[in-house]
């Protein structure tokens, strides 16, 4: 496969297989940015009536990606790719929730009044939000064909659809009151994810597209982030008797997982995860004022002893190189903050190979 923004991709695709079964094959994977080489072209400019329609403007957003191009450098494993995107809650439209925009983000509007009232719901593929994220992939595998990597959005099943259904404050109080409905609740969802994710997989597939999202690693097959952002709010006791099952049946069905940690309130349950044989990654995500990514070194430690690979998201080139130093490169996947001039990043890959290259001597 070629994109006409990434002459590398072959090999960008073999590194990642690499990094995915905790092998290197000259170094680990690499994703950073490059700053453009020229300014980039006007942005297009279209008038919505409101912030929902702005949002659900699938060829405007096309339009603007496309725009985005136009001068941009993809070096290493940083790859062109275009999400569509409706929010992080877009999942919770298939069983009845409505959006609420804001310029950067939208969240859903609950509907339930307890977790034993979920237990009737069924997705509904024929709604505004599904088909507008149906129609983007459409047109982005239309439109993209050689030039970029049409990802998957961002989906949000388990405790987080039940979070969105119930509203997360309201949930909590159903884990004190009544955890069997929330197991019960859970156990009911679970069997829809495979239909869900297939409905639009299956069309990135059919045009021999690998696999990412909104973070950026490939697959050449069915691989995904599961996550829980609502672990942050229960015991590691409750984890493991409602959400933990569910996301153990998600990585089932996929052939490549890395998980969402988020936050320092989750990190009790990094245990839990790690002892899954089903999961393959950890995507470790301290949060804003909680880095550098150098405070963490143990818990990429923890997550290389066990056996995963990791995406370590440095804050830029030095802290990346200082957790390295604790770190074999076997399962290293470097997402590097800041933006450098190309000879700085091409500098940058080059201490990356000699780091990789001494450590496995």
């Amino acid at each position: 496969m070629e994109l006409a923004h990434q002459r590398d991709f072959d090999e960008v695709l073999k590194r990642f297989e690499a990094w995915w079964e905790c092998r290197v094959i000259d170094r680990p994977p690499v994703t950073i940015a490059v700053r453009r080489e020229k300014p980039p072209a006007e942005m297009p400019q279209k008038a919505h009536g409101s912030l929902r329609e702005r949002w659900l403007d699938t060829e405007y957003a096309l339009d603007c990606f496309e725009a985005g191009l136009d001068g941009a450098v993809f070096l290493a494993e940083t790859i062109p790719s275009f999400m569509p995107n409706v929010g992080p809650e877009l999942y919770a439209t298939l069983f009845g929730c409505e959006l609420e925009f804001s310029p950067g983000t939208s969240w859903s509007i609950p509907i339930v009044k307890s977790c034993r009232e979920m237990l009737g719901l069924k997705p509904n593929f024929d709604n505004v939000y599904w088909n507008a994220i149906r129609r983007a992939t459409d047109l982005s595998l239309e439109r993209g064909d050689g030039k970029w990597i049409t990802a998957m959005p961002d989906l949000h099943p388990n405790g987080d659809l039940l979070a969105s259904l119930r509203d997360p404050q309201e949930l909590c109080l159903d884990y004190a009151d009544d955890i069997e409905s929330v197991r019960e609740a859970l156990e009911h969802f679970d069997p829809f994810f495979p239909a869900i994710f297939d409905d639009l997989w299956d069309r990135i597939a059919a045009k021999g597209q690998p696999g990412t999202t909104w973070t950026p690693y490939l697959h050449a097959g069915r691989a995904y982030v599961p996550s829980c952002d609502f672990i942050c709010m229960i015991s590691e006791e409750m984890f493991r008797r409602t959400i933990l099952p569910s996301l153990v049946k998600e990585m089932r069905f996929l052939e490549r997982s890395i998980f969402h940690l988020d936050g320092p309130g989750a990190l009790r349950h990094l245990d839990a995860l790690l002892e899954q044989p089903e999961l393959d990654g950890l995507q470790w995500v301290y949060g804003a004022g909680n880095g550098p990514a150098s405070r963490w070194v143990k818990v990429y430690q923890r997550a290389q002893a066990a056996g995963k690979c990791i995406q370590l998201c440095a804050e830029d080139a030095d802290d990346a190189l200082a957790v390295a130093e604790h770190l074999k490169p076997e399962g290293v996947w470097f997402c590097i903050g800041g933006a450098y001039s190309l000879d700085e990043a091409k500098g940058l890959l080059d201490r990356v190979e000699r780091w990789s290259a001494g450590r496995r001597a």
